[in-house]
Formats: C-alpha cells, sequence, structure tokens
C-alpha cells in the first residue's frame, strides 16, 4: 500500500511596513511606480521547496475594474542581486527592472471601491538563499497611506511523506 503524501504548512515569512518578518513599505505607491520588500535569507539549511504566497492591497482612490498589480519575486546569492535597485526595502527606479525578475501574479481590481483589501495568491519555488516580493502599481489609482493596508506572505508548504 503506497505511503500518503500530506502538505506540512510551516510559519510563513511576511513583508509588511510594520510587524513583518521583513520591511515592505507600499504605503501611497502612486500609479506605474513600484516598491520591493528587504531581501529575507532563508539560510542555509534543509527547507521547503515549495511556498504558498498571498500578497494583499488597498487604494487610497477609487480603481478601475480591471486594472492589475504585478507581483514580481527577486532573489540573490547574497552578492549579485536580480537588478541594481539594493537589497532593502526600497522603491523600484524604473519598469525596465523588473525584467529579470520572476513573475508571481497579479492583483486584479475585481470592484471599483476603496473599501475592500484586494488579494491574490498561488505557489511558487524558492530556489536561492536570498529573495524579495516587489509589487508595481499598473492602475490609474494609488494605493493607500494606511500601513495595514498591505502586504505579502511566503509560507513554507513541504510535502511529508506519511
Amino acid at each position: 500500500m503506497p505511503n500518503l503524501i500530506y502538505v506540512n504548512e510551516g510559519t510563513p515569512i511576511t513583508w509588511k511596513n510594520t510587524g513583518g518578518t521583513e520591511l515592505l513599505t507600499l504605503t501611497s505607491v502612486a500609479t506605474v511606480a513600484g516598491r520591493q520588500g528587504a531581501l529575507h535569507d532563508f539560510g542555509v539549511a534543509a527547507r521547503s521547496l515549495e511556498h504558498a504566497w498571498r500578497a494583499w492591497v488597498k487604494f487610497a482612490t477609487t480603481p478601475v475594474v480591471g486594472d492589475v498589480i504585478e507581483i514580481y519575486w527577486k532573489t540573490s546569492d547574497g552578492t549579485s542581486p536580480d537588478n541594481d535597485d539594493g537589497t532593502g526595502d526600497i522603491a523600484v527606479s524604473s519598469i525596465d527592472k523588473l525584467k529579470n525578475l520572476q513573475l508571481l501574479g497579479f492583483i486584479v481590481v475585481d470592484e471599483a471601491s476603496t473599501a475592500p483589501v484586494f488579494t491574490a495568491s498561488g505557489f511558487f519555488n524558492i530556489y536561492h538563499r536570498h529573495g524579495s516580493p516587489v509589487f508595481w502599481n499598473a492602475t490609474a489609482d494609488s494605493l493607500s497611506s494606511t500601513a495595514t493596508d498591505h502586504g505579502f506572505s511566503a509560507t513554507p508548504v513541504p510535502m511529508e511523506v506519511q
């Protein structure tokens, strides 16, 4: 009889303006602009390859249905990051700095309202020791100025044979 394989969810690594594992300041990010979180050091010990990601934002002004926030993953070996915008919580210097990053997905605006927290999620693999999320605001509206309205999490989901 074959063994069952379960998902054994780990502790999320979070990027937030306050209270996260790493810093990510998405407050008031303007239209056609981006922000990257501080690189997280996943260490050299064995760890899960697969991770579930979740990203969330809120808008300052009423967004247009169908507009998107693009979510990317930036990696580094500790010396050479995927772009030269640095390794900390910093503004993306231009849209061209996204070209060498891994596209994770999109938060698609599904309601013309500033009330909801817009959220998207998915799965990805983390192969490199250092990594961080990068948000690009491709909408026609700025993000909220409230720090707790935005964030990103990466939760390890290793497979476990039982």
